[in-house]
């Protein structure tokens, strides 16, 4: 008369979907808002260093005359220049480019009045690399975000250098007025810059960005982590950079994967493992490189080449970099290449605040390493060629341009200095100074920094500009590859991917800035709790050869978040329109029931309750077996021995199973009743 339980269930419980929300207008950024299993994820957490590019270049130190050493006095001037414009914005024009006159400042990828985010909401941050990792400090300072955070141990500890190092160059600058004045002023000047400046932050400091990075869990790869509603988070190596992972989410029924910046290239961090994504129902993918054809091996070869070629001419090459990161693999291969060019006598410097932090903590990441670094570590060796370099001198730090650095630095040479954005930093003053000289020469590798903007201020520019961007994602044919392995059943990738054409023959969706995509999952499948009060009502039955549990309930929602089975209340009892009768199959699957099982005339009764040789001898004595004894087994079976004159049985019990074994008709019989007597019938 009534429906069965199982459809009252499909219609209480709601369709399950999957929500992915962009958040980043840059697809070499990736942000993203994923909502799964009513859990809400944060997919990365980097900065946008775009409001810095904007900005008049800093540095404490005068510019000197072509020399690479600072000036004797320091007026504490920012960037030369022409003065302030006459209707008083805060600009100043640098050979024809308009440059803000503010304070160091930067932003979230994403812009929280343009992309309003309930922060509160967010259950977990995960990070997939040191680069991702950038604004978590403005997310827990700024926001009311109260959720989890993850990251693996050198994505926390190379970000927390990049930050300090940023940081401490903002903290040897001279006060040079408060953001917000500038904002202000552009808003009342009604600039079209004004709108994007209302999400500008300035730099934190050191010891802000230390309290926001000691929150933050750390997470090793391929440990599983349980989340609310027992989601679990799972990180696997992405082979992009030392602790770069991608992340597996799976619940009880469905599994999705984040693939952030991948790398197949063979350099230090542990390869890439791909193997644990297989077969994911839905893979979010952002690792491929947008800039195709210039590979980070030719990128090397190219660099070293031209290094040659400038320190043959008497010039001196400036890096401008993070202390972290390719480095590591271009002072291995520039250093190789000098040896094998007879050109060790060029000296090497690198200049950064955090920089002999930054490369002591590589020397001690071996889990985190390929296996080649770690086998150095064996053999008490350390995994990095730069170790080597310090011990003889060929490569030497300095926390500053002071006067050690002065004093030592003799040229040409080469030299490894913060940052790459070319605004703040040593690399700042080096620039300028060693710009007016053909014989130098500027190499810029990040690609995130590589563009026209970032040379803007420092026009015209004398020396050479060399740009071999060091990509280590994957190259379009290489992530295709990969994909084609994966076998995911959806695809999800940003819409600038959409001219690589490596989505591996999987189904794809592309997604684009702001963009809500809703990907419904088969609901077929949910997890129920059977409460204790409900399994005791349970009644065993059999339908031909299939074995099932007749029970009768409704479905509420438990202190755990997770819906349960429950007896039937008294008013669901009263109303009729909630009971219904379910089975629990062999592989535990709630189905509903076969019309038979309603029918009493085809369900065979079924025997339960715990069989007992004594009380089985028992009733078999009184049905005149007196000479019925058992006897035990150190393993806890037993056995029974009946003889009836010249017919004689035997009945074998244990945990698992009991059998008889007669052949005389009668005395199965009586061995039948007596079984039946010591067990409840229902």
């Amino acid at each position: 008369k009534s429906l069965s339980l199982l459809q009252k269930i499909q219609n209480y419980l709601p369709s399950v979907e999957m929500l992915i929300k962009n958040l980043s207008p840059n697809p070499a950024n990736p942000v993203y808002l994923v909502e799964f299993c009513s859990t809400r994820l944060l997919l990365d957490c980097p900065l946008d260093f775009g409001p810095l590019l904007r900005c008049c270049p800093r540095h404490p130190l005068l510019v000197g005359e072509a020399s690479h050493q600072p000036a004797a006095e320091a007026e504490g001037k920012a960037w030369p220049g022409d003065s302030a414009r006459p209707d008083g914005l805060p600009f100043k024009t640098v050979e024809g480019v308009e440059l803000l006159d503010a304070p160091p400042c930067v932003s979230m990828p994403f812009s929280t009045k343009h992309c309003p985010v309930v922060w509160s909401t967010v259950d977990a941050v995960l990070i997939s690399s040191y680069h991702a990792i950038l604004g978590i400090p403005y997310l827990t300072g700024c926001t009311d975000f109260a959720g989890r955070i993850f990251a693996t141990e050198p994505s926390i500890e190379f970000g927390r250098q990049i930050l300090e190092d940023l940081a401490n160059s903002v903290d040897q600058l001279p006060h040079c007025g408060k953001l917000e004045d500038v904002v202000k002023r552009l808003r009342e000047a009604g600039h079209p810059l004004a709108d994007q400046a209302e999400n500008w932050m300035p730099v934190f400091t050191a010891a802000q960005v230390q309290s926001a990075f000691d929150s933050v869990q750390r997470v090793s790869f391929n440990q599983r982590v349980q989340l609310l509603n027992d989601l679990l988070l799972t990180p696997v190596s992405s082979g992009f950079c030392i602790g770069g992972c991608n992340w597996l989410i799976e619940s009880d029924f469905h599994r999705m994967a984040y693939m952030s910046a991948s790398s197949q290239w063979t350099c230090h961090p542990l390869p890439m493992s791909w193997q644990a994504l297989v077969g994911c129902d839905l893979l979010l993918f952002n690792g491929a490189c947008l800039l195709p054809g210039q590979t980070p091996d030719r990128s090397v070869e190219d660099i070293c080449s031209a290094l040659v070629t400038v320190l043959s001419q008497g010039g001196s090459a400036l890096f401008p970099c993070r202390p972290c990161g390719v480095l590591f693999d271009l002072l291995e291969s520039i250093s190789n290449h000098l040896d094998a060019k007879g050109m060790r006598r060029y000296p090497m410097y690198l200049v950064s605040a955090r920089a002999k932090n930054s490369l002591s903590f590589a020397d001690i990441c071996g889990e985190w390493l390929s296996a080649e670094r770690q086998k150095r570590l064996y053999t008490a060796d350390v995994p990095f060629g730069h170790a080597e370099m310090l011990q003889q001198n060929q490569l030497q730090q300095f926390s500053s341009l002071g006067s050690d650095f002065g004093r030592q630095c003799s040229q040409p040479c080469i030299v490894f200095a913060t940052d790459p954005c070319l605004r703040l930093g040593e690399a700042v003053h080096l620039a300028a100074a060693w710009g007016r000289d053909r014989a130098n020469a500027l190499f810029l590798t990040d690609p995130q920094f590589a563009d026209v903007q970032t040379l803007a201020p420092f026009q015209p520019l004398a020396m050479p500009v060399h740009r071999f961007t060091m990509d280590m994602r994957m190259q379009p044919s290489q992530a295709a590859d990969v994909l084609s392995l994966l076998r995911c059943g959806r695809l999800v990738m940003p819409e600038a991917y959409r001219r690589l054409d490596c989505h591996g023959g999987c189904p794809v969706s592309y997604s684009q800035y702001l963009s809500v995509m809703q990907f419904p999952l088969d609901s077929s499948d949910q997890l129920l709790e059977l409460s204790p009060a409900l399994a005791r009502t349970v009644r065993p039955v059999r339908v031909g050869d299939r074995q099932l549990a007749l029970l009768e309930g409704e479905v509420t929602m438990g202190r755990s978040g997770r819906r349960r089975l429950e007896p039937l209340s008294e008013a669901a009892k009263s109303s009729g329109s909630t009971g219904g009768a379910v089975g629990f199959g062999s592989g535990s699957e709630l189905k509903p029931l076969l019309a038979a099982v309603e029918s009493s005339q085809t369900a065979k009764p079924l025997l339960t309750g715990q069989l007992r040789p004594e009380e089985l001898v028992r009733q078999l004595r009184a049905r005149n077996f007196p000479g019925a004894k058992h006897e035990l087994a150190e393993d806890g079976s037993w056995s029974i021995f009946l003889e009836v004159g010249h017919q004689e049985a035997l009945i074998t019990g244990s945990a698992g199973a009991t059998h008889v074994y007669c052949d005389d008709e009668k005395i199965r019989l009586v061995v039948r009743e007596s079984l039946l007597a010591c067990l409840v019938l229902v």
